[in-house]
């Protein structure tokens, strides 16, 4: 039995015009948060939608792992989450659905739920994450698991309901700025190599994903607004290195995929342009 078992709700099966262009990238935002929980000493396992045929491919994983929590931890770093959305928001309302009937604690965080929490418990979930996830989560599991006694009222960035249904919104929790405190991404829990053979076949190199900030500056009414507002928050270049030495043996991509939520400025002055794409840089042969 697993303590935790991670989600998320984008299928690209489900995106036609995503699919026929196989570009898949795991979902980083996920394995962020699987990676914290681990390090506070729960057992983790993920499922991994990005791939996946269907939310039967859910349901057999929660049949597997058999885990008390079941997490819908949307991708935020990815702005496909934000695609197709009603076709994914719906695919998070069955595997809400799938979890309660195996009788998981239900937890959904991302974009969408932040802004419709409500809708998200109505359906079901126990829980909403509003905003960054993984400290408002920690805390959660901590107190639903009889670490701690602390009240949900007293928990920041959560939506739940009442014992009478009431739903109810915490006040935000303030964003991580010490990015550089949080764990690498949990890689050992992503099948690489089917993503290592997808992009060779279809496109003769292999690309990952990683980010150097969380947030942006900018205004965008969709992606990951709902999370991080018009803030961002930079890691240091020593610590990027670091995961890219890192990264290289187990995972080994001949390119990585930066999504750019940039600055404002650079430490010189000029001005950095902002970009959702995803820009490709060649990984060094040699330590960075």
């Amino acid at each position: 039995m697993t303590d935790l078992l991670f989600g998320q709700s984008y299928y690209l099966r489900f995106d036609p015009k995503l699919w026929q262009a196989m570009q898949p990238y795991p979902p980083l935002g996920t394995l962020y948060a699987a990676a914290y929980l681990r390090r506070r000493g729960y057992d983790v396992a993920l499922f991994d939608a990005m791939l996946a045929a269907s939310e039967a491919e859910w349901e057999a994983a929660l049949r597997r792992h058999r885990p008390r929590f079941a997490v819908l931890y949307e991708d935020n770093f990815n702005y496909l989450s934000k695609m197709c959305l009603l076709r994914m928001r719906q695919a998070a309302f069955t595997m809400i659905e799938m979890a309660r009937a195996q009788g998981c604690i239900v937890i959904v965080a991302g974009s969408d739920a932040t802004d419709h929490a409500e809708a998200y418990l109505r359906r079901g979930a126990d829980f909403v994450l509003l905003g960054e996830g993984e400290y408002t989560l920690a805390e959660l599991l901590d107190r639903l698991s009889g670490r701690t006694d602390t009240p949900f009222a007293a928990i920041a960035g959560l939506a739940y309901r009442r014992e009478d249904g009431t739903p109810v919104r915490n006040p935000r929790r303030p964003d991580i700025k010490d990015v550089d405190g949080l764990p690498f991404p949990a890689w050992d829990l992503v099948d690489v190599e089917r993503y290592r053979r997808i992009w060779y076949e279809r496109h003769g190199y292999f690309s990952m994903n990683m980010v150097t900030t969380r947030g942006c500056p900018y205004h965008c009414n969709w992606c990951a607004k709902p999370i991080w507002g018009q803030r961002y928050n930079a890691r240091s270049p020593e610590n990027v290195v670091a995961e890219l030495n890192g990264s290289r043996r187990p995972i080994g991509p001949t390119t990585s995929g930066l999504p750019m939520t940039s600055s404002a400025s650079n430490p010189a002055g000029g001005r950095v342009s902002p970009s959702w794409s995803r820009p490709t840089m060649p990984v060094c042969p040699s330590n960075v």
